[in-house]
């Protein structure tokens, strides 16, 4: 069976690192043979916190259908925060609370969810962290049948470690954790 695959990133700056790293994840899933993969333009971020409204299902921007349809055609979904504040990110945290709900049931039903944290220095853990326990708690909660990962990847001294277009810098032990964490989930 040909896996699907969505990489949602977590950090709407051009030219982040998190976005470093969903390229370096796409580089990974096609050296394995995997061409099915959907990433969302995050440049294009514009989902509304609680306060301005929500999501409606029916008249999605451009950005928030790209990622209900990364997610929803997706058997594998990765989802990449850089570390704000020793935690994950506003924008991927807002992304959980506005698409966590039985409308969007879609998104969430029959995947694998794999996390990665992003830091420019030594972090990358806690936002990878962070993100399984809230994903965790709205696929409890909500009953979805979906594996949430326990292997999560630490990116950490990413732009020592990556190109800017996600091609390696040659750190044998961050290649190596890299490919070990996508071939995990595939």
């Amino acid at each position: 069976m040909t896996k699907k695959v969505g990489i949602i990133i977590g950090s709407s700056r051009t030219g982040s690192n998190t976005a470093k790293v969903a390229r370096a994840i796409k580089r990974e899933l096609e050296n394995a043979g995997i061409t099915d993969i959907l990433v969302p333009d995050a440049k294009l971020y514009d989902i509304p916190f609680f306060n301005k409204g929500g999501v409606d299902f029916n008249q999605m921007t451009d950005y928030q259908n790209q990622v209900y349809n990364a997610m929803a055609n997706s058997d594998i979904i990765f989802f990449l925060s850089p570390e704000y504040n020793w935690t994950m990110s506003a924008e991927i945290l807002n992304l959980f609370h506005q698409f966590g709900s039985t409308q969007f049931a879609t998104m969430w039903e029959g995947k694998t969810i794999a996390f990665a944290g992003v830091s420019a220095g030594r972090g990358g853990r806690i936002p990878a962290i962070d993100m399984s326990r809230v994903v965790s708690k709205l696929i409890g909660f909500f009953g979805f049948k979906t594996i949430v990962s326990p292997k999560i990847f630490e990116s950490q001294l990413t732009p020592q470690v990556l190109e800017d277009n996600g091609d390696s810098k040659k750190n044998e032990a961050f290649d190596k954790g890299l490919k070990d964490f996508v071939l995990y989930h595939l």
